[in-house]
């Protein structure tokens, strides 16, 4: 039978590996920008780049993504056919041979900075953005309360993220515990609000190193072993804890530790139209994790 051939224009350096190890899989799922396969335990994207180059994706125009979709069922068996590098499907094939790979870079920055400007910075642009995160905290309420220690009026979402402050700051295991089982999986969506701020902190985490060791194991031990969150948003907290993040994301903490103003390129706003609240969500991860990171410095 006649099989239409697609080609991935851009696909991340990771994804050769993922699939000389893990060569059998099936449609995972469909959306309007494109699909996810799940080859072994792991997901691959394959669709435009609507949300930016992501770690664990396969890029196509947005034509080619729609012809794409329209010859895909959910489920269907897809083989990885490493003598020819593509991806074979029922009714067609994705080809890698003539794409070109792509890793989004984080920049070497100075590890004794403290981006105190840039932590004003976000705050002031986060504080008067009107809409609130998808743990519905209005940010700039937050900050007020968090300046505040003697306002005790907090919702359970706010308690909750100075509780993971506080956990990070004394190395507290059953704390840290308790405050990533409350926020792992919070929220609506594909990526849930709380999963999307966790990888916020990770990401500012890639540029300071300031999480201790158990933060990564708890939060390994959490995604890996327990169905705590949905399979897209663990595949991303998978590849942040490893610090590799979709360029929307890289390109944000680029920006803030080559100390820029965040509107200079662009790059605030790109991740701010991610998604309903995911992008919106990230910013106030990467905002907290700049909060324990001025208190765990001062401590020390």
């Amino acid at each position: 039978m006649y099989k239409n051939t697609f080609f991935g224009g851009e696909y991340s350096y990771l994804i050769p590996l993922l699939l000389c190890e893990k060569k059998i899989g099936h449609v995972h799922s469909i959306f309007a920008n494109g699909f996810n396969i799940k080859m072994g335990d792991s997901l691959i994207f394959i669709g435009t780049k609507k949300n930016g180059l992501l770690p664990f994706g396969i890029h196509l125009t947005s034509e080619d993504t729609s012809r794409a979709i329209s010859h895909l069922t959910i489920n269907e068996n897809v083989f990885w056919n490493e003598d020819v590098l593509t991806l074979e499907f029922k009714e067609m094939t994705m080809s890698l041979k003539n794409g070109t790979t792509f890793k989004n870079e984080l920049y070497p920055v100075n590890k004794n900075h403290q981006y105190k400007d840039q932590f004003a910075n976000l705050k002031i642009l986060l504080s008067t953005h009107d809409q609130s995160t998808g743990l519905d905290i209005n940010i700039g309420e937050f900050l007020k309360k968090y300046a505040d220690i003697s306002d005790n009026n907090r919702s359970k979402e706010e308690q909750f993220i100075l509780w993971l402050i506080d956990a990070i700051l004394t190395n507290d295991p059953s704390l840290l515990e308790k405050t990533l089982r409350f926020i792992l999986g919070r929220g609506k969506g594909l990526t849930p609000s709380g999963d999307d701020v966790m990888v916020g902190i990770l990401a500012f985490d890639s540029i300071t190193q300031f999480l201790p060791d158990i933060f990564f194991k708890k939060l390994s031990d959490l995604v890996e072993k327990e169905p705590i969150t949905t399979d897209v948003s663990k595949e991303y907290l998978r590849y942040a804890l490893k610090h590799e993040f979709s360029s929307t994301v890289t390109n944000i903490i680029n920006l803030i530790g080559s100390n820029k103003p965040l509107l200079s390129d662009g790059a605030y706003k790109r991740l701010l139209e991610v998604g309903h609240s995911s992008g919106l969500d990230t910013l106030f991860g990467i905002l907290v994790g700049m909060l324990a990171f001025h208190k765990v410095t001062e401590h020390f």
